[in-house]
């Protein structure tokens, strides 16, 4: 991918993002709500944009096409969280997003280039999965609740050992649990597999670790001062 595509495409969503949560916490209103409902019906409507992206190519396949790498899974979780306010599915969404999502967006596997519907769909669907789960603590004012790391850490690696009963049913490569992307990411600085698999565990917890770092400053100061009022 030219630098330009992916410059611009980040330049873009950063400026969108920011956008959002500055009115947010400026111009709190009604309109908060519906916002929530927006953003968890746009992120679904993208990924159902992949999907028939796959199928107006011919390209769907149960090996390839099914919604079960992170980002696409955290895009019904997401919208769980936006709309129902769901405590564990903001949590998840606040850490695959920020811990994984993220990081996507700076080393992006897009398997297309400007202006093709890919390129559009891919900047779309990670830019909202990054808008929600800011969304969710900035505007929202939700909070993962103590031991969120370790409920996000177990169901993350429950998910990947399910997935990786599909993977190995459908011989696809969800998760990346079998081998690397075809195009360059993050993941090529980790090693070769399995290695990477390790590296990135290790990686993900000292991250989401991180993730909660200003929450659990937040708790402190909360039972000091209960402390001192009693």
């Amino acid at each position: 991918m030219p630098p330009w595509e992916h410059v611009i495409a980040i330049t873009v969503t950063a400026v969108i993002i920011t956008a959002v949560l500055v009115a947010g916490r400026r111009r709190p209103g009604r309109w908060i709500g519906a916002g929530a409902v927006v953003i968890a019906v746009a992120v679904v409507l993208s990924e159902a944009g992949w999907w028939v992206i796959n199928l107006a190519n011919g390209t769907w396949t149960v090996q390839y096409s099914l919604p079960l790498h992170i980002c696409e899974a955290g895009c019904f979780i997401l919208a769980a969280a936006l709309v129902w306010r769901s405590r564990f599915a903001m949590e998840m969404s606040y850490f695959w997003a920020l811990g994984g999502t993220l990081p996507g967006l700076f080393t992006p596997d897009v398997p297309g280039h400007f202006p093709m519907p890919v390129y559009f769909q891919y900047y779309l669907e990670h830019g909202l999965l990054v808008l929600g789960a800011f969304y969710l603590v900035v505007v929202l004012r939700m909070r993962p609740a103590p031991g969120a790391v370790k409920r996000v850490s177990a169901a993350t690696a429950l998910y990947a050992v399910v997935i990786g009963g599909v993977d190995y049913v459908t011989g696809g490569n969800y998760l990346f649990l079998r081998s690397l992307p075809p195009t360059r990411t993050f993941l090529d600085y980790m090693g070769p597999w399995p290695w990477y698999i390790v590296t990135l565990t290790v990686l993900a917890l000292v991250i989401f670790t991180l993730l909660y770092l200003p929450f659990r400053g937040r708790e402190a100061t909360q039972q000091l001062s209960a402390a001192r009022a009693s």
